[in-house]
């Protein structure tokens, strides 16, 4: 028999559907889990009824049999069903009191919601408390996470609580980790939770006790304890971070963090952001009142901002600024950082449409590295404007370009040159295309303008330049078809330059250097980097390129290229002062090749008159899943001094199904000696892991050779977190080629 009750209890806001939120929000359910057989004690579950907007308030109820008397009492037993919009609740026994207005339920009690499964002793829908459950085992959706309580009650004002609660991800006949609480208060109109007597333990040992905590369960944020991080370090000793997150309000928040060092003292690390209609941004700061090796005060601070004011109408901000050059070496564990030369301290302003970009840029730097004399450092810009454009002046291809700027250029060292530069350089080119070919001829003229003073203020006389450019770009585009399906390619391509010979050498040079020579510089109108100088040529560059590409998918299987330049006359312009009188640049070549889990890129400069490679990048990477990775890397370069000679290993290899082993080597081949080394195990349980981390990096910019040795460990428990921060994930992210590992 079945019924439809008009039962006044469930109204919108219906205390059945809370319990879908009772941890957590998923849209999935686990159903067992074939990594980890011992999951496999999941709850049933079967998706609820999803009644329409009309019948959301109804309940049905069906059993094998029913029984009801003349004073409305009802009874139900066999098989009883009873279902709501996003609600079932199976059971062998129900029964009705109209009087109380209740429905008990006994026997076998099974609840499901959208997102959540839930077995029980017995349980009541009732008018002071719409849903209670008593002696239940839940199961949240695909993360595994399930556990126990007393009782679950859930009341008609969207409030819910639980009693003597047990909740792991892992199996719960003998949990590895679990956190108990003798109550947790869920108020879903705030979406926030509170948790009395928190206790988490690991291999039964208490690992964390809370007396009383605060959580969100939705999207509003709750200021509140995150996760320590802990690690040793022999810059900084031992280490332990404990971050308090401040919920300022919807759009603003903070972390304030103590960081506790042994060989340091304790610093603050600080980080506030905020979000507006029209701009985000992010401070980070960090202080050290005393540190108790230098005895010195020690900070950092960062500010980044990106502001869009209109569609058109952007800003950038970023400044940076620390105590002193050595402050990366000591605080930081990540190659990239510690090797940082200069600081950059920027505020950039940009208008854009479709066809012209304006940008106002002020610049300054802080250099670190102290080996940089003074005179060489960058110089400031206070500021720079700059206009490009490209702007059709048929439907052709014909076009008109303009590359603007003006800077007034400052310095830390009062010797130098300062002073104002305006360039422009006024052009048009006419681009020419069909479905096999492109054309491009373009003249460019450049005139450059100096307003400068020596560093006794003397104002020093400088003509202005003015240089024509000419430029033909052409290429070719074929395909075949090969007999395995793929579609190969062939890709020729000229490009002719022409810039007459014009003395450069009374110019100062604020901003130019040499470029390194690559693929990009075969097509590029100047082979300076900065404009305080043009250089001279009359050359042609010849340029092959040829591809691989599945018709079926669009995927390219390889990629491979060669050019060379082909010089007509002699060189003068240069920054050195000599001529460069060689018919033929470099060889440049590269090979990209993607092959299932293999992919390979490599690149070399080769100089054909010492018959040997000048500088050269190779990296062959092998991927097949998360715990198969490889690396090896090559890099060289002759054309510095000293030479850069190094390879760079790395990988991550499973041992067994639980242990997996983890490393990079970074050494200098040159030097003869280590630049990175790191070393690792990890083990991976169905639901907890753990990462054990050492490290020994090299100290740049010290007079003796000196190393930093660090010892990380990463403890997870899936589905909560890590429980000592995350150091050690994010080191192997910028150490391993394709590692990626995101929290759990």
């Amino acid at each position: 028999m079945s019924g439809n009750i008009d039962f006044f209890l469930f109204q919108k806001k219906s205390a059945p559907l809370v319990i879908a939120s009772v941890f957590m929000t998923t849209t999935a359910f686990a159903q067992g889990n074939e990594t980890c057989p011992e999951l496999n004690d999941t709850l049933s579950h079967q998706p609820p009824p999803s009644f329409i907007e009309a019948e959301r308030d109804n309940i049905n109820i069906s059993a094998d049999k029913t029984r009801s008397d003349t004073k409305g009492n009802a009874t139900f037993s066999g098989n009883v069903v009873i279902e709501k919009h996003e609600l079932r609740i199976t059971a062998d026994e129900a029964a009705y009191t109209p009087e109380t207005e209740n429905i008990d339920i006994k026997g076998n009690v099974h609840v499901d919601t959208v997102t959540l499964s839930v077995d029980a002793d017995s349980g009541k829908l009732s008018k002071e408390k719409s849903v209670e459950f008593k002696g239940i085992q839940f199961q949240l959706g695909n993360n595994n996470m399930r556990g126990k309580a007393e009782s679950i009650t859930a009341s008609k004002a969207s409030s819910t609580e639980l009693k003597q609660t047990l909740i792991t991800s892992c199996p719960l006949t003998a949990p590895d980790w679990r956190l108990n609480a003798t109550s947790i208060n869920l108020d879903h109109e705030e979406e926030y939770g509170s948790a009395n007597d928190v206790v988490l333990r690991f291999m039964e040992v208490p690992f964390l006790y809370i007396p009383y905590m605060e959580f969100p369960i939705g999207d509003r944020r709750r200021s509140g304890l995150l996760v320590p991080e802990i690690g040793y370090s022999s810059s900084r000793g031992g280490e332990l971070v404990i971050p308090w997150y401040w919920n300022i309000a919807p759009n603003h928040d903070a972390i304030l963090a103590p960081h506790i060092m042994g060989r340091r003292g304790t610093q603050l690390d600080t980080q506030y952001r905020f979000l507006t209609e029209t701009s985000k941004g992010q401070f980070d700061a960090a202080y050290l009142n005393s540190d108790k090796i230098t005895d010195t005060e020690r900070y950092q601070l960062q500010y980044k901002q990106h502001s869009q004011f209109t569609s058109n109408l952007n800003m950038e901000i970023d400044i940076q600024d620390v105590s002193d050059t050595d402050y990366f070496n000591d605080f930081s564990n990540n190659l990239s950082i510690t090797s940082t030369t200069h600081l950059t301290r920027n505020l950039k302003l940009g208008y854009n449409t479709r066809h012209w970009h304006a940008q106002m840029l002020a610049q300054s730097f802080e250099t670190l590295d102290i080996t940089i004399l003074s005179p060489n450092r960058p110089y400031r810009r206070l500021p720079q404007i700059q206009l490009h454009g490209d702007q059709p002046i048929t439907d052709n291809g014909l076009a008109f370009t303009l590359d603007s700027e003006w800077v007034n250029f400052d310095h830390e060292d009062t010797t130098v040159l300062t002073g104002t530069r305006l360039h422009i350089k006024p052009g048009i080119h006419w681009l020419s295309e069909g479905s096999f070919w492109f054309f491009d001829p373009a003249v460019k003229l450049s005139h450059t303008e100096y307003n400068v003073e020596d560093g006794n203020g003397v104002e020093q006389i400088i003509e202005d330049r003015n240089l024509p450019t000419s430029s033909l770009d052409a290429g070719l585009f074929f395909e075949r078809e090969l007999d395995s399906g793929l579609i190969q390619t062939l890709e020729p391509r000229i490009y002719y330059l022409n810039t007459p010979y014009q003395d450069q050498s009374l110019l100062p040079n604020f901003d130019t250097r040499s470029s390194i020579f690559s693929t990009a510089l075969l097509f590029r109108d100047n082979r300076f980097d900065g404009i305080d100088r043009i250089g001279d040529t009359n050359q042609l560059t010849l340029a092959l390129s040829t591809r691989l590409i599945s018709q079926e998918t669009g995927n390219e299987y390889l990629r491979a290229s060669i050019g060379q330049i082909r010089y007509f006359e002699d060189r003068h312009v240069s920054l050195t002062g000599t001529v460069e009188n060689s018919n033929k640049s470099d060889l440049i070549a590269e090979l990209v090749l993607n092959l299932n889990n293999w992919s390979l890129s490599s690149s070399t400069q080769w100089n054909i008159e010492q018959n040997r490679s000048e500088r050269g990048n190779f990296l062959l990477h092998y991927q097949s899943d998360s715990e198969h990775i490889f690396n090896l890397g090559l890099r060289s370069d002759r054309s510095i001094t000293p030479e850069i000679r190094q390879t760079d290993t790395s990988f991550i290899f499973p041992i067994n199904n639980e242990f997996n082993a983890f490393g990079r080597w970074n050494y200098s081949l040159e030097e003869d000696r280590d630049i990175d080394v790191i070393g690792g195990i990890s083990y991976d349980s169905c639901c907890w892991s753990v990462q054990l981390m050492g490290q020994r990096r090299l100290i740049y910019n010290t007079i003796n050779e000196e190393y930093d040795n660090a010892f990380m460990i990463q403890l997870v428990l899936k589905g909560l977190g890590s429980v000592s921060g995350n150091k050690v994930s994010n080191t192997l992210e910028y150490a391993i080629p394709g590692y990626n590992e995101d929290i759990e």
